[in-house]
């Protein structure tokens, strides 16, 4: 005899299902009314673990932000848009046939257009100049486009002007369905993790408004990673993301900025995290799990002169992306308590568009580096040399320190009988944790011999002032990549006077503290590519168990 079976079927499973994936058997789509403030944060309020709020199609202003609260769900509008090429083919704001030679978003990738879609065009650093209209053809990387609509002027504006407009810097975007203009003074999403489900951002565009908020704030918590894929997101008066946590995955998302900017940034990372300097380095395939480390891959960044700032014990992982005239920065332990922790820089590829006519962005680097340590492989980074500026070094390296008189160690050094006579500084370039017995001596700033350094005034415990871990820069598109060691000065209103100071040159020195050539990180392995959690919809969330099962008994 055969018998169906379905009633308390699920109950009997769940005896034998983890936990975990017991909590996500509800998995419900709750529909936010509108794209407005109130009708997403609504929707988010009714949604649970697991649970998928979507956004419509639409454009809404938003004055005030949302917040997801320790709640692991996934958030997604209809469509982001996306930057998807970049051009550098001069052209004069009319409508009619042009000609562009185009370089992909995403290097090493097919440049996903086809004949007749509708794609538009701004110029880079000056969203003013704009331009619309159909594919007539790609061929390798040539685009001819048919433009319907035009507007804006070329006439030439030069630096220290801002935006500096030549119409010869131009994004190529696809259109965006759900937008959402930034004209808060508060975060528009903020975010604190969830300790069961990867939280999900996606699908939509944050626009340029008058707002000075932040776009996206990853707020640490329950301790699963948040993760954001397919957005787009126009440089504010606020971080494009701001995050106080060293895990997160960031994939297939366009960041640009108008004008050129030096601040505020696309990635700003304060985690604050005490304990970083007393753990070892979780470099490439250390990072077991995927979440000691944050990733930001696949993404493109448009007219930065940092488009990061690794600061405050930040640990990151930069790779796949495309810096089209933008830099990449950390911090010291030099204006806070702890600067950057370690960084990881690969497989970027560099577009740096040199002119003679005061129009070239000032690039001052590809990679600033004020402290901790670092791996930079296998990279396709131009020279930064132009009529302009002059010719910039790749990798610029400094102990700010030295020269600043600003906490928590100022003036480190000063009055030195031999130049490095006090290496190392607390936490600079080259320094990490290995042993655990490193040890710095300057009596001034109330360390002596120490293998802490004082930080009671700003409220924090002392912290390890670090040992030799130095950085390894190798395989790059120029072996070895230009590397320069600069001060602070004495110029700024916060500089050190009336001693003799140090320099970085003496404290940052190759084959010591950093590697530049053929030589690999020993050890070392990158982390697996792409994240797991970026993978598909990037949730990373295991899938719901199946209902109505049917048991079949003999």
């Amino acid at each position: 005899m055969t018998r169906h079976i379905t009633i308390g079927l699920l109950s009997s499973l769940a005896l034998f299902l983890s936990p975990f994936c017991a909590q996500v058997v509800r998995a419900n789509t709750i529909k936010a009314s509108t794209c407005s403030t109130s009708d997403v944060q609504t929707a988010i309020n009714a949604a649970a673990g697991g649970d998928t709020v979507t956004i419509p199609a639409g454009t809404c202003t938003w004055t005030s932000g949302v917040t997801i609260s320790g709640k692991g769900i996934s958030v997604q509008g209809s469509g982001s848009g996306r930057i998807i090429a970049v051009s550098s083919s001069s052209q004069v704001l009319t409508t009619g046939s042009k000609t562009f030679t185009v370089t992909g978003a995403d290097p090493g990738k097919p440049l996903a257009i086809s004949v007749g879609q509708t794609v538009n065009l701004t110029e880079t650093n000056n969203r003013a100049n704009a331009m619309s209209g159909t594919v007539s053809s790609l061929n390798g990387n040539t685009l001819v486009m048919n433009i319907v609509s035009a507007s804006g002027s070329c006439t030439l504006v030069t630096y220290p002007s801002s935006p500096e407009v030549n119409c010869g810097r131009w994004l190529i975007s696809t259109i965006p369905t759900t937008v959402l203009i930034n004209n808060s003074s508060n975060t528009l999403f903020a975010v604190t993790e969830d300790s069961t489900f990867h939280t999900n951002l996606s699908g939509f565009k944050i626009a340029h408004g008058t707002g000075s908020g932040h776009g996206i704030d990853f707020i640490s918590g329950g301790g699963q990673a948040i993760v954001l894929h397919d957005c787009w997101i126009e440089q504010g008066s606020g971080d494009s993301i701001h995050s106080n946590v060293s895990r997160g995955v960031v994939s297939r998302c366009s960041f640009d900025s108008t004008p050129f900017s030096m601040s505020p940034i696309a990635f700003h990372f304060q985690p604050y995290d005490q304990t970083a300097w007393s753990l070892p380095s979780y470099f490439g395939a250390n990072d077991s799990d995927g979440q000691h480390n944050f990733y930001i891959e696949d993404c493109d960044f448009h007219a930065y002169l940092n488009a990061t700032d690794n600061d405050e014990a930040a640990r990151t992982v930069f790779r796949y992306n495309l810096m089209n005239n933008a830099g990449f920065g950390t911090h010291g332990a030099d204006t806070g308590p702890f600067g950057s922790r370690y960084f990881e820089f690969y497989n970027n590829v560099g577009i740096f568009d040199a002119y003679s006519n005061l129009t070239t962005f000032p690039m001052n680097w590809w990679m600033y580096v004020r402290g901790g340590t670092f791996v930079v492989h296998n990279n396709t980074l131009p020279d930064l040399r132009s009529t302009d500026f002059g010719t910039k070094a790749t990798v610029n390296m400094t102990v700010m320190n030295l020269q600043r008189n600003s906490a928590p160690l100022p003036c480190w050094g000063a009055n030195y009988l031999t130049s490095g006579q006090y290496y190392p500084a607390p936490h600079q370039v080259g320094l990490g944790y290995v042993t655990g017995k490193g040890t710095a001596n300057y009596a001034p700033d109330g360390v002596i011999n120490s293998t802490t350094y004082p930080l009671t005034s700003l409220g924090y415990p002392p912290q390890y002032v670090g040992d030799s871990e130095p950085g390894y820069i190798w395989g790059n598109s120029t072996v070895p990549l230009s590397a320069s060691m600069t001060d602070y000065g004495s110029s700024q209103s916060n500089s050190c006077i009336g001693a003799t100071y140090d320099h970085s040159s003496s404290y940052i020195q190759l084959g010591r503290d950093y590697f530049n050539g053929t030589t690999a990180k020993p050890g070392y392995a990158p982390y697996a590519y792409p994240h797991p959690l970026a993978l598909s919809s990037g949730s990373g969330n295991p899938p719901a168990p199946p209902t109505g099962l049917t048991a079949v008994v003999q």
